[in-house]
């Protein structure tokens, strides 16, 4: 176990992963190749995780 912390834009990251691989919504479906998933909460942790990224660059 590490005791290093992590910033803020890795903690958003995590989440947004770890929803990911666990939404039905998120996951591709294999009889639909081409069909884009769609879930509304998952772009919200993505905006989310994009915008403490960007801010992280920036400093």
């Amino acid at each position: 176990m590490s005791t290093e912390t992590l910033t803020s834009a890795a903690e958003a990251f995590i989440s947004l992963v770890d929803h990911c691989t666990k939404c039905p919504d998120c996951r591709a479906t294999p009889a639909l190749p081409d069909k884009t998933p769609e879930c509304p909460e998952a772009e919200s942790l993505y905006r989310a995780w994009f915008t403490l990224w960007r801010k992280e660059m920036k400093s």
